[in-house]
C-alpha cells in the first residue's frame, strides 16, 4: 500500500510521489497514463488517500552496484500484470516489477543489480496501465 503525497503535472504527464506504508520510502512516478487512455488512468488518485500500487523500475542490469542501481531480490519470476510478463523485486524491503525480458538471463540467480533511470505507476488498485494490456 502506499500514500499519495503529491501530484507534480507536466504539459501531457506527471510525477506523482509515493509514500510506501511498509517503509515509509517515498517514491517519485512517472505517470503517462492519461496520455494513453481517457478513461483508464489514474486520475482519480487524490492526495492523502491510500492505494495498492505496482511500480516497475524502468533501466537495465549491471555488473556492479552503481548510485543509481540497487540490488533486486527475485520474489516471482512470472507476474502478469494486465498481459504483460512481469518479475516481482524486492529492494530495500519494497516490491517492485521488472519487464521479464529485460532480466530473462538472470531469472536463475536469486539476485541482481539493476540501474533504474525513473520508477513508472503500472497498477493503481484494479486499475492496470493500458501500455500493459497490449
Amino acid at each position: 500500500m502506499y500514500k499519495l503525497i503529491s501530484i507534480n503535472e507536466s504539459a501531457v504527464t506527471r510525477t506523482v510521489d509515493l509514500e510506501s506504508i511498509n517503509t515509509g520510502m517515498v517514491n517519485t512516478c512517472f505517470d503517462d497514463s492519461a496520455l494513453v487512455s481517457i478513461d483508464n488512468n489514474f486520475d482519480f488518485m487524490e492526495i492523502d488517500k491510500e492505494y495498492k500500487c505496482k511500480v516497475k523500475l524502468f533501466g537495465h542490469i549491471v555488473e556492479r552496484k552503481s548510485q543509481t542501481g540497487v540490488e533486486c531480490t527475485i520474489l516471482e519470476k512470472n507476474i502478469k500484470v494486465g498481459n504483460t510478463l512481469l518479475v516481482e523485486v524486492s529492494v530495500d524491503n519494497d516490491i517492485y516489477y521488472i519487464y521479464q525480458e529485460k532480466v530473462a538471463s538472470y531469472l536463475s540467480e536469486e539476485k541482481f543489480t539493476f540501474e533504474f533511470t525513473r520508477k513508472d505507476l503500472i497498477q493503481v488498485d484494479d486499475i492496470v496501465h493500458d501500455d500493459l494490456l497490449g
